[in-house]
C-alpha cells in the first residue's frame, strides 16, 4: 500500500558536497518545495522534484525515507536511482549517471536526524567506492520547514 504525501506546503534546503581523491570539493544548494509527512509507524517521508539545469525537460521526483536507523533516497524519472544509508554499515546500490547507472559501494560515517511533525534537519557523512576503493567523501545536510 502505497503512502502519499499528504502537504506539498514545505519548503527543504538541501546542501550536499562532494570530494573526490585527489580533488577539490564541489558544494551543490538548493531550496525547493515539496512534500513532507510522518507515517503511522513514525517514518518521515519527504519528496520533492528536482530538474537538469543543462536539460530542463529532464526532472526526476526524489523520496528521501527516514527510518530509525536507515535513510534511503529513491529517484524516479529520467534518472532512476536508489541509495541507502546506515550508519556503520556499507551497502552496495545503483547510483545513476547520465551515461547510465554504476553499482558503487555506500559507507556512512554520521547520521545525525532530528524531525518532528512540522519538519527538522538530517546531517549525513559518508563515502563512495567503487571495485572497493574510496572515490570519494560525501555529506548532505537537509532542513524541512513549513513553508
Amino acid at each position: 500500500m502505497k503512502t502519499a504525501i499528504q502537504s506539498e506546503n514545505f519548503l527543504i534546503d538541501i546542501l550536499g558536497t562532494q570530494t573526490p581523491e585527489n580533488c577539490e570539493k564541489d558544494t551543490i544548494s538548493f531550496t525547493t518545495v515539496g512534500g513532507y509527512m510522518s507515517t503511522k509507524t513514525g517514518n518521515r517521508l519527504i519528496r520533492y522534484k528536482e530538474y537538469d539545469p543543462e536539460n530542463p525537460s529532464l526532472n526526476m521526483t526524489t523520496l528521501i525515507k527516514v527510518e530509525d536507523k536507515q535513510i534511503s533516497i529513491i529517484r524516479n524519472g529520467d534518472y532512476k536511482g536508489q541509495l541507502i544509508l546506515e550508519l556503520d554499515k556499507r551497502h552496495q546500490c545503483y547510483y545513476p549517471t547520465p551515461l547510465g547507472s554504476v553499482v558503487v559501494g555506500i559507507y556512512t560515517k554520521k547520521m545525525d536526524v532530528d524531525m518532528n511533525s512540522s519538519g527538522g534537519k538530517i546531517s549525513v557523512e559518508y563515502t563512495l567506492d567503487f571495485d572497493s576503493s574510496v572515490i570519494s567523501e560525501n555529506t548532505f545536510d537537509i532542513n524541512v520547514r513549513k513553508n
